[in-house]
């Protein structure tokens, strides 16, 4: 293949994707960039540690013994070794558990979720350095969410799961880079990962949700594996007329958007969560966090609260009456009466508060939600109606953890500890936490594994 025509056999918006892929220079990107990447990193360890120790992660382990043996690449917090795709699989499926993974709130993807776990398998079983997972890891970042860019918003309102759909292409990528295939290889991969391409939105309030996540990462590492191979697939899979983007129709302007890829990286728009639910509910608890910390607040003066968010927002978190644990993670009525009960909606917070409390059921009642098309997604307006005590009002224009208030370093680090109790103690988690910001300097992730606790 000619390095500087590589249309001539893989079309042109396929040629630009596989061109990022085999020519990214870590160098060269963006100021910074490794920090972003070391940091979405660091939060996907701790959510994929805590979400170990969930019962569904548990049921899933019992699926794998039967058909995955012992491997080169480990099933995090859980004791197993496993194969790269069945590693990538459970880790992918572990990250989603709490919702408190990361998000790309332009595009509703959970960035890291398929990538690094598709990625780190990968580099474990390889002993690769930590330098070329930190690049596979941006480099799949940048190809899921250009490409999610260029879905969203009509892939996502059909019905499209898109952090399945566009990040088993992230997967592939980052499997791509991490073997290093050529672009023709690449091309191959990449199609076979498209082909593959699923997820439903209907599995969003259900265990269904992880089950994408973690699928669209062990398919991205077969993708990489079979094009390895020599498996032949769709040449032009982006370009082809019964193609990706043909079955998955692209907004218009959609070539100018790739065309940005390697030129803007949107690593840089990713949220960190400092709370584990649903991103579009962060702006609420922001502000009923505020309110509820004002000087003579009372939860049992409150007589209304009157929540307005973007209509999208109230079609993704508009639930009154959640009915289960995961269910909650997507009510804007459950967060806000946990900030206004409690104070906070952090993770033990989320953990110990019922969605059958009958006061927390009895506040959820007195929480009405109004779309207001005035607001933009990443902002929220609460009033509350404190009876004699007046009415009070909190406006949220940048909410906690997104990329125009992002979590500190601290912060970060406190949430990584927090998770990460589950398998090892705070000193262990403090030194874990330390190297993965600085993953660029790891000589062999397989060693870096072994420093994972587990449980054994």
């Amino acid at each position: 293949m000619n390095p500087d025509r590589p249309e001539q056999t893989t079309g042109p918006v396929t040629g630009r994707i596989v061109a990022f892929i085999t020519d990214y220079n870590a160098a060269v990107p963006l100021p910074g960039l490794d920090r972003h990447v070391a940091r979405a990193f660091a939060n996907w360890l701790a959510c994929t540690v805590g979400g170990s120790g969930d019962g569904s992660v548990s049921r899933l382990l019992g699926v794998m013994d039967r058909v995955a043996g012992n491997g080169a690449a480990t099933a995090i917090g859980c004791g197993r070794r496993m194969d790269m795709a069945s590693a990538a699989f459970v880790n992918g499926f572990a990250s989603n558990v709490l919702d408190f993974d990361d998000m790309h709130v332009p595009t509703l993807i959970h960035p890291t979720g398929t990538v690094v776990a598709a990625a780190l398998a990968m580099a474990e079983a390889q002993r690769a350095t930590g330098r070329a997972l930190l690049d596979a890891v941006a480099i799949g970042i940048e190809v899921e969410l250009h490409i999610g860019r260029c879905l969203f918003p009509g892939h996502y309102d059909q019905g499209w799961h898109i952090t399945a759909t566009a990040g088993v292409i992230g997967a592939a990528a980052a499997a791509s880079a991490l073997m290093g295939l050529d672009r023709e290889a690449t091309a191959r991969a990449l199609a076979m990962a498209a082909t593959q391409a699923a997820g439903l939105r209907a599995m969003l309030p259900n265990e269904g949700k992880n089950l994408n996540v973690g699928k669209a990462a062990r398919d991205g590492v077969m993708a990489a594996l079979l094009a390895d191979a020599g498996l032949t697939s769709a040449p032009a899979v982006f370009d082809d007329a019964f193609g990706y983007f043909s079955t998955f129709p692209p907004v218009d302007g959609y070539q100018a958007l790739l065309g940005e890829l390697g030129q803007k990286f949107l690593i840089t728009e990713i949220s960190l969560k400092p709370y584990p639910c649903g991103v579009v509910i962060h702006p609420v608890i922001d502000a009923c966090l505020a309110i509820a910390r004002r000087d003579g607040f009372a939860v049992a003066g409150i007589r209304s609260v009157d929540i307005h968010v973007h209509p999208r927002t109230a079609v993704l978190a508009e639930k009154q009456d959640p009915a289960s644990a995961i269910s909650s993670r997507f009510s804007l009525h459950h967060a806000a009466t946990l900030a206004l009960t409690f104070g906070n909606a952090d993770f033990a917070t989320f953990e110990r508060a019922s969605v059958a409390d009958p006061d927390l059921a009895a506040l959820r009642q007195r929480i009405t939600v109004q779309r207001d098309d005035d607001l933009p997604q990443t902002q929220a307006r609460v009033t509350i109606d404190l009876g004699a005590a007046g009415v009070v009002t909190e406006h949220v224009t940048r909410a906690t953890g997104g990329p125009g208030n992002p979590l500190s370093d601290a912060q970060l680090g406190r949430k990584f500890v927090q998770l990460c109790r589950r398998t090892m103690d705070d000193a262990a988690a403090e030194a874990l936490y330390a190297r993965c910001l600085a993953l660029s300097e790891e000589p062999d992730i397989a060693a870096f594994m072994e420093t994972v606790s587990t449980r054994g």
